[in-house]
């Protein structure tokens, strides 16, 4: 058994938020302890897939108003445009720090900051770090991970997080074990769940995140579920055309008959159209006879770009194809990124409220790194006006008796890819009502299974299985409730945009465990 421990404040996870957490908050003189179920800079998704990062107010066609505009836009209307503004606020500031660390971003010969136009903004907002050659994406973690080492974070890796521990409605600690299968509890005084999102939730997912180490399985819904935060806009799941060649290297999306497709469906935007819209057209233009999709690369193409990725040659023929980026759903925080459990905090991919139905390319980082400084140092605050919470001490013996059934004979890896192909047939792009309510039906019984029936010797794989069974039900049970079509989210009973449905839909575990369903008004103007 592991030694228990106690600090300040715990962050949950490795990638982009997470580690901004850290930062902010042992800045303020706080104890901070990182816990990672990887290795922070090779874990997840944030080491992996960076290419752009979009600053807002560095165009002079720019505006705040117009930011928060085109990021409404994007979403469909279902993002909460007080969080919004703060993405505005701090983005440049973020930008400045980054290159401090070490990020270098492609500049101009006269050394400004190179600025691109990339899919749902208006106005050229896009900063490109640099590769590491051919293909290779700039690790912006790194800088990070040794800039939280020699700040004095406890870091503990190779760490998974089984269930928040709670005193009545307030956070006090956490449940951990180690990769060895060895429990421990860790006591602090406010927590930041930052542990990202689900980018194995379907079956063809973006190619960045495709090794078994970038993992992320529904861990940061499973722990704000299981505490009782509500999550919202668990239906809105990001699909993008892939190659992303659209709007960084300036291609013509043709169908088989010729056809430049984005003349029909976004004639203005073209292929920066909002990336819903983009896989919307792929989907259609192949579902309806017309594909395949393709991009005929020219001569010079790529170089004219800058952009740091993309290894195409003059005459290459690229097929279009659709791939599963992130989800845009998460627990509810405010402009403090607090969640309504007290003294419990989510940023990134964990949180939601902030994208909607969908997010402008590039802008996944600057939210990433907006709420988990704000997030580290609303924890701080909020660790420093209180003391430890008081642990249950049945909670934990629970927690441990659940993880110490006895196993059976399924192997993980077999029930993920049930989980996803369940997810890519009846809950992906587009859905209806007859398989939504099957899938849900099939993940119940899945969850059911993996409680008692999924090996045990990787626990680690079998809590993945457990929590990512629980994520694909609460975004089918999201996509059910939704009954229009809006942004990422596409049903064929329900082909059209119904104003009654700018809102959000709520997800939150009720006095029986299960699933509760409602709607919440989306924060609609930015408070005075």
């Amino acid at each position: 058994m592991a030694q228990d421990v106690s600090t300040d404040i715990l962050v949950i996870g490795g990638g982009s938020a997470a580690t901004r957490a850290a930062l902010e908050a042992v800045a303020t003189g706080a104890r901070v302890m990182l816990v990672d179920k990887g290795e922070v800079g090779q874990s997840g998704s944030s080491p992996h897939a960076l290419v752009g990062f979009s600053v807002p107010l560095l165009d002079d066609a720019d505006s705040p108003e117009l930011f928060i505009e085109d990021w409404a836009n994007a979403s469909g209307g279902i993002c909460d445009r007080d969080l919004v503004a703060q993405c505005a606020e701090h983005g440049r500031g973020i930008a400045e720090d980054m290159e401090r660390r070490g990020v270098a971003f492609i500049r101009n010969a006269d050394g400004s900051w190179f600025l691109s136009k990339r899919a749902g903004h208006s106005v050229r907002r896009t900063l490109m770090a640099q590769g590491h050659g051919k293909g290779v994406h700039a690790n912006v973690i790194l800088p990070m991970r040794q800039a939280i080492l020699d700040d004095g974070v406890e870091l503990r890796e190779y760490v998974m997080v089984t269930r928040l521990l709670l005193d009545g409605d307030r956070v006090a600690g956490a449940h951990a074990v180690d990769a060895q299968g060895n429990a421990f509890v860790i006591r602090a005084k406010s927590i930041v769940l930052a542990a990202g999102g689900v980018n194995r939730l379907y079956s063809i997912l973006c190619e960045e995140v495709v090794e078994h180490h970038a993992r992320t399985t529904g861990d940061s819904y499973a722990l704000a579920f299981h505490a009782g935060a509500p999550l919202i806009d668990m239906e809105f799941a990001q699909f993008r055309d892939s190659p992303p060649a659209g709007p960084i290297f300036g291609a013509h999306y043709m169908n088989a008959l010729g056809e430049r497709i984005m003349e029909k469906y976004d004639p203005e935007n073209l292929e920066c159209a909002p990336r819903y819209m983009m896989a919307r057209a792929v989907y259609t233009e192949n579902f309806e006879g017309r594909g395949p999709v393709v991009w005929h690369v020219e001569e010079g193409q790529i170089a004219r770009s800058r952009a740091p990725v993309g290894t195409y040659e003059a005459g290459q023929v690229v097929p279009i194809t659709l791939m599963f980026q992130r989800l845009m759903g998460g627990a509810r925080i405010d402009v403090n990124a607090a969640t309504p459990v007290a003294g419990l905090y989510a940023a990134g991919e964990a949180s939601g409220g902030v994208h909607g139905g969908d997010r402008m390319q590039g802008c996944g980082f600057l939210e990433t790194q907006t709420f988990g400084g704000i997030a580290g140092r609303s924890a701080a605050a909020f660790a420093t006006a209180h003391d430890f919470a008081v642990i249950d001490s049945s909670a934990v013996a629970a927690e441990r008796e659940r993880l110490a059934a006895p196993g059976g004979d399924v192997d993980p890896m077999e029930m993920v890819g049930t989980i996803q192909a369940i997810m890519w047939r009846q809950a992906g792009v587009v859905s209806n009502r007859e398989q939504l309510e099957d899938a849900i039906e099939k993940l119940q019984a899945i969850r059911a299974e993996a409680a008692s029936n999924i090996k045990t010797s990787d626990l680690f794989a079998a809590e993945d299985v457990r929590n990512l069974a629980l994520a694909a039900q609460l975004v089918a049970t999201a996509k059910l409730a939704r009954e229009e079509t809006r942004s990422g989210h596409g049903r064929t009973d329900f082909p059209a945009s119904d104003p009654a449905w700018v809102k959000h839909v709520r997800l939150q575990r009720d006095e029986k465990g299960d699933v509760a369903v409602d709607c919440v008004p989306v924060q609609e103007r930015v408070p005075a």
